[in-house]
């Protein structure tokens, strides 16, 4: 998790990494969305844009990844995801970051290095306009020069107001419509048992998303809508998603050079 929240979350990895498998929503749609967009990663090199305790890094070098570095501005994160790699014998670099504000004279360990730039869940926790902008040159700037894709995770600027609506999922937002400086404020997001958890992500709109995104260099930008993997059809039935699929507190997309 990158950003202002960085230190919020240094003390938190653990409970990060507990809530990706408490969650049928994380693995059945979550993950399973993320990984049919980024198609195949074997033999390329991906970097995860604030990667937090390092749980898609080390699926992503699992995966046959030949090359995967993970950044964050928490580095009570990054010692949790140094420490699991290196229990796994899994060759993955971690390094501090500060993505929303990317040098203006580069940065040789990243820049133009990677085939895919993966983002879970990130860019929504920008503060400003300016801050999501660099989120996106951050990873554009890490693509090669040949191209390559970003492929992300993000707040739905239209997830569902009605109290409840995904209580179901084991999550619940509280919304409101007040904004701050002409930009929208934060949506409160709640994880029952992991109250610690100071989760406020943004509700940016796809517009403000695409023009942060095409300023940053990227031409083309498809929106996706999460899918549900088999497994977790067979797990809990389809009625089970229904709710979810109609109004998800989650979209993806999928960007290109």
């Amino acid at each position: 998790m990158d950003e202002d929240h960085g230190t919020d979350f240094d003390g938190l990895a653990e409970a990060y990494e507990r809530m990706a498998t408490a969650l049928p929503l994380r693995e059945y749609v979550e993950a399973h969305t993320l990984f049919e967009l980024l198609g195949g990663v074997e033999g390329k090199a991906v970097l995860d844009l604030g990667c937090g305790s390092g749980l898609y890094t080390r699926r992503l070098r699992g995966l046959g990844a030949s090359a995967v570095t993970g950044i964050d501005s928490a580095e009570g994160m990054l010692d949790h995801a140094r420490r699991r790699a290196a229990a796994e014998g899994l060759d993955i670099t971690y390094l501090a970051r500060t993505a929303t504000d990317p040098p203006s004279a580069g940065d040789p360990e990243l820049d133009g290095r990677f085939d895919l730039v993966s983002s879970v869940y990130v860019l929504c926790y920008a503060p400003t306009r300016e801050a999501l902008t660099g989120f996106c040159r951050t990873a554009r700037r890490a693509l090669r020069p040949e191209g390559g894709r970003f492929v992300f995770a993000t707040l739905n600027p239209d997830v569902a107001v009605e109290p409840g609506w995904y209580t179901h999922y084991g999550i619940d937002f509280t919304i409101s419509p007040a904004t701050r400086d002409g930009e929208e404020a934060p949506a409160v997001m709640k994880v029952p048992g992991f109250d610690e958890f100071p989760l406020l992500p943004y509700r940016w709109s796809r517009q403000t998303y695409e023009e942060a995104l095409h300023e940053a260099g990227f031409g083309s930008v498809g929106w996706v809508w999460p899918r549900v993997s088999d497994e977790g059809i067979a797990a809990h039935g389809e009625q089970h998603w229904a709710n979810y699929l109609k109004i998800p507190h989650a979209l993806y997309a999928e960007c290109t050079t």
